[in-house]
């Protein structure tokens, strides 16, 4: 009986010792575990923003073009009635010259052989008209001595007509621009250029820039050339020299400058052409680098309270670099650049 008690009350002891493991105060006799830490927070890296801010201004829309200084007057030379050997070229490129001067001429020796014996056959026809008027001949032999004498001198007038084709005489005083690398004994042929002379008191400005055909007649440019400004006149372009005989100006403009040439201008100097198509003043500017375009939508980033935020915008007037904003923006707004 006493061993039952015995057994009985050890069972007890660790139901009691169980029962009290499982009440919180009493775990604290157990081994404590370690609390499991929290993992750290990462702070945002801090975005720094490039920006350039809107500005009002004033926008001009131009166009530049180079240009070079060539004669207003300018003549090519050739023979025009035949073609021949060549005797000689008496002028060279850059020189001066005066009206009426010989520039070359074609061999022509047998021809003036001809003429000098036509000469005589006119002199031989003047006397023998000359007699029958003074031993009193007849009308009719007096009229057919008068056909004889005009038959003779047309064929004279015609023979120094073409002795004339075979020279060439400067047509104004100026200079050489280009003569022919021919030698003499070498045939040329009729209208090819042989000289070609210009008067280089009177210069004009002309550009081929591809956008040449974008300068109207009638309109002020600005010309700049060796530190000076200048303002000329636009009197042709392509539309007008569609079908000029010289085939490099068709597609050319040509401007007039206003006033006097500048004296140290000369002939292939370079000039600069400024044409402003468009001014706007007291607009609103940005760089077109900033405007993005997608799906035809234009917009900007633009950075407030330090969040980017997207823009939609209206431009107006370009440039090459920047564009009028018409709606979207304000003066002072920040655009992000990076």
């Amino acid at each position: 009986m006493n061993g039952f008690f015995r057994t009985y009350a050890k069972l007890l002891v660790l139901l009691l010792i169980m029962a009290a493991c499982l009440l919180p105060s009493a775990c604290s006799l157990l081994p404590e575990e370690e609390e499991e830490l929290a993992p750290p927070l990462v702070q945002p890296a801090t975005i720094a923003y490039k920006t350039e801010a809107v500005t009002r201004g004033t926008l001009i829309s131009e166009l530049k073009m180079g240009a070079s200084f060539v004669p207003e007057i300018q003549e090519s030379l050739s023979f025009q009635k035949q073609g021949g050997r060549l005797k000689k070229v008496y002028v060279k490129y850059g020189q001066d010259i005066k009206a009426g001067d010989l520039l070359a001429e074609l061999d022509a020796e047998s021809l003036l052989s001809a003429i000098r014996i036509q000469e005589i056959n006119v002199e031989k026809s003047q006397l023998a008209l000359s007699k029958l008027q003074t031993d009193g001949a007849s009308s009719y032999d007096i009229k057919i001595a008068r056909l004889n004498l005009k038959q003779q001198q047309y064929s004279l007038d015609d023979m120094n007509q073409q002795y004339a084709a075979t020279q060439i005489f400067a047509p104004f005083d100026g200079e050489v621009v280009y003569a022919t690398s021919a030698s003499s004994g070498d045939y040329i042929n009729a209208y090819q250029t042989v000289v070609k002379v210009a008067n280089t008191t009177a210069l004009l400005l002309v550009t081929t820039a591809d956008d040449a055909s974008d300068l109207p007649i009638g309109a002020m440019v600005s010309v700049e050339f060796q530190k000076q400004v200048l303002t000329g006149e636009v009197v042709a372009n392509p539309t007008t020299l569609f079908n000029d005989p010289i085939e490099s100006l068709r597609d050319a403009a040509i401007i007039r400058i206003q006033g006097d040439n500048p004296k140290e201008a000369e002939m292939g100097d370079s000039a600069r052409i400024i044409y402003v198509i468009e001014k706007r003043e007291n607009v609103l500017i940005l760089k077109r680098s900033l405007i993005n375009l997608m799906s035809g939508r234009r917009y900007v980033n633009v950075l407030e309270d330090g969040v980017r935020v997207e823009k939609d915008v209206e431009i107006g007037l370009q440039t090459d670099t920047e564009a009028e904003i018409v709606n979207g923006l304000e003066e002072g707004d920040l655009v992000i650049v990076n």
